[in-house]
């Protein structure tokens, strides 16, 4: 059994698939296409013998139409070459093209929708295309693997089979890696940003109404960016502009961070205004981390924080409403941003966030595809 991965980058499969690629690689060897762009902003991790991973150079951003047709042709060709039993991609060109050739082959076809991101943000002409493309591409597939409801109830809606749709929650996180962090007093001032580095995420919003809030309170509070940059995406924000424009303030950027544990150590709040997820694995390590969440009430974010219970949800694009969040989170006193931080390990406990749960779908939905073929 011969198993083909294909996703946008290399930091996409080492921080979001690698305990799947090794059960993954348990049951026959794996051969993996993806973008080495971001190689340098990814932990050394071993994999096993059997796993081999190939460079392959795109962008995710570009409209270009020749481009894309390159793009098809290229993914035809790959499929052609290594001929897998089975094909899983991430990241939505991967879905999308190699869906296209998977309508015309014999392989087992297993995509992963993880949020719907710019096209959704976006809509109009493109979104239509993409939403065509969808049906056209996912109608053969084995399983199609999506990470909140809302994508689910998409999925049905532009016409495909509900009972190949099988929701996980995202792409896991080890909940013991993330054990529960103590909560300390010199935290609680201390707000964190985790995410890429694009409007998206609601980056500029924050930033303004955290402003805000810090000339209104007489305490020092502050805010820390963990960027990763990602400047193959449409929304993607500068740095050095940024860096500049922060410069002098209680706001520092940190960017491509490889331990996010250590950040939840030093601070009391995690901070995501985004405009829309699949399953936030940044919100799931706070959580895990028994820290308290201030995120966009939308799917992705909303199935892991519950309002005035272990954090606050706020209107995405709305600068008033992520400071209202900042104002109610500085009124909790010491022990309910504990008592926050409790409840958020206990929903990432209760709701098994953890990876072996998400691995453990895949592997069944193999094994039944095995079963019936």
């Amino acid at each position: 059994m011969k198993n083909l991965i294909i996703s946008n980058s290399l930091w996409n499969i080492y921080n979001f698939r690698y305990k799947f690629i090794i059960e993954l690689s348990k049951i026959g060897p794996v051969v993996i296409y993806c973008d080495f762009k971001k190689k340098s902003q990814i932990n050394d991790k071993k994999l096993p013998k059997n796993v081999t991973i190939k460079n392959l150079n795109f962008s995710s951003k570009t409209k270009n139409l020749f481009k894309n047709i390159k793009l098809l042709f290229q993914f035809f060709q790959i499929l052609k070459k290594e001929d897998p039993t089975n094909l899983f991609t991430f990241t939505l060109k991967p879905n999308l093209y190699c869906g296209i050739v998977n309508n015309f082959s014999s392989f087992s076809f297993f995509p992963t929708v993880s949020g719907l991101g710019t096209a959704k943000n976006r809509g109009g002409i493109l979104f239509f295309f993409v939403k065509i493309l969808m049906k056209f591409s996912f109608k053969n597939s084995k399983t199609i693997f999506v990470h909140n409801k809302y994508e689910k109830f998409f999925l049905k809606k532009i016409g495909l089979n509900s009972n190949k749709i099988v929701q996980i929650n995202g792409s896991g996180i080890n909940l013991l890696k993330f054990n529960h962090l103590k909560y300390r007093k010199n935290i609680c001032d201390n707000y964190l940003f985790v995410g890429r580095l694009i409007s998206d995420k609601g980056i500029y919003e924050l930033i303004s109404a955290f402003k805000t809030f810090s000339k209104l309170i007489k305490k020092k509070i502050h805010l820390t960016l963990a960027v990763l940059v990602d400047e193959d995406n449409e929304t993607s924000i500068n740095i050095n502009y940024l860096e500049k424009e922060l410069s002098g303030s209680n706001i520092t950027i940190m960017k491509n961070v490889k331990n996010i544990r250590n950040l939840l150590k030093s601070h009391g709040c995690l901070i995501l205004p985004t405009y829309s997820e699949g399953m936030s694995r940044s919100i799931m390590e706070a959580i895990s981390s028994a820290r308290p969440v201030i995120c966009s009430n939308i799917s992705g974010c909303k199935e892991m924080v519950i309002n005035n219970f272990n954090g606050f949800l706020i209107k995405p694009k709305s600068i008033n409403s992520i400071y209202l969040a900042l104002k109610k989170f500085n009124k909790l006193t010491f022990k309910d941003k504990i008592r926050f931080g409790r409840n958020s390990r206990y929903l990432a406990k209760k709701n098994r966030f953890d990876e072996k749960y998400v691995v453990s779908h895949y592997l069944n939905q193999i094994k039944n595809d095995e079963i019936y073929k």
